[in-house]
């Protein structure tokens, strides 16, 4: 449903993420799951979601010709530009490419490919009250501390935990204050930690299970086995 509220949203999707992990020699996005690229499946949410407005799409460098031919099968894809040297740096350039009139941006991995359109609407809807909103999901597991030695000092309490996940949604004004703030480095792992850095309260929204983030060859079966079951 869309949100109640007006104001222009456009979304950031990164897709440069080298699949390292993986041992490719392209990015993961050019994978593909159940016959569709990653970013495809990316794109297709964003496209769904009724509370997106525009998209725009960064791309990892010399990668332009799969990147274009990927947004021109979307109606609301703004523009494309290539990426920069780090994550936090590719937001930024996907940032000063956005429409002016936009009022909020919501910032995504395309490889959390199997994000659906109303659980962005819940993060740009929580946005549109307080500025600021990530994805997240519960975290299961016990997690512990361990030391320089390997040594567990300490047991986390996991009802306050939760794993970030994207996307991660600012008023345009929110997230300009923090790129103008912080250096853009390696070290800034997502655009909560961004504008956290800047002094801004990011709210967490709770998000389903099957948004997971494709790193591994074995997510590929497993997002293929999700899409089977209709968990979209």
């Amino acid at each position: 449903m869309k949100s109640e509220k007006k104001g222009r949203v456009c979304g950031i999707v990164l897709a440069g993420g080298m699949g390292s992990r993986m041992g490719l020699s392209v990015s993961k996005q050019q994978l593909t799951v159940m016959g569709r690229s990653i970013l495809y499946h990316a794109l297709r949410a964003f496209e769904d979601c009724e509370d997106i407005d525009d998209v725009v799409v960064v791309y990892r460098k010399g990668e332009e010709e799969f990147a274009i031919g990927e947004c021109e099968k979307f109606k609301k894809v703004y523009t494309s530009v290539v990426g920069g040297s780090c994550r936090a740096e590719s937001a930024k350039r996907g940032f000063a490419a956005i429409p002016s009139d936009t009022e909020l941006v919501a910032i995504h991995d395309a490889a959390r490919a199997l994000i659906k359109p109303e659980e962005i609407s819940s993060v740009v809807s929580v946005a549109r009250e307080f500025g600021a909103a990530s994805a997240v999901t519960p975290v299961t597991d016990t997690v512990k501390v361990v030391d320089n030695e390997g040594i567990i000092t300490a047991t986390l309490d996991r009802s306050t935990l939760r794993a970030a996940a994207t996307p991660q949604v600012f008023s345009c004004e929110i997230y300009k204050k923090a790129l103008g703030m912080t250096e853009l480095t390696e070290s800034i792992t997502d655009d909560n930690m961004l504008v956290e850095l800047s002094g801004v309260a990011v709210r967490a929204v709770e998000v389903g299970r099957s948004n997971i983030k494709i790193t591994t060859r074995e997510d590929i079966a497993y997002a293929e086995y999700l899409l089977k079951g209709d968990f979209r």
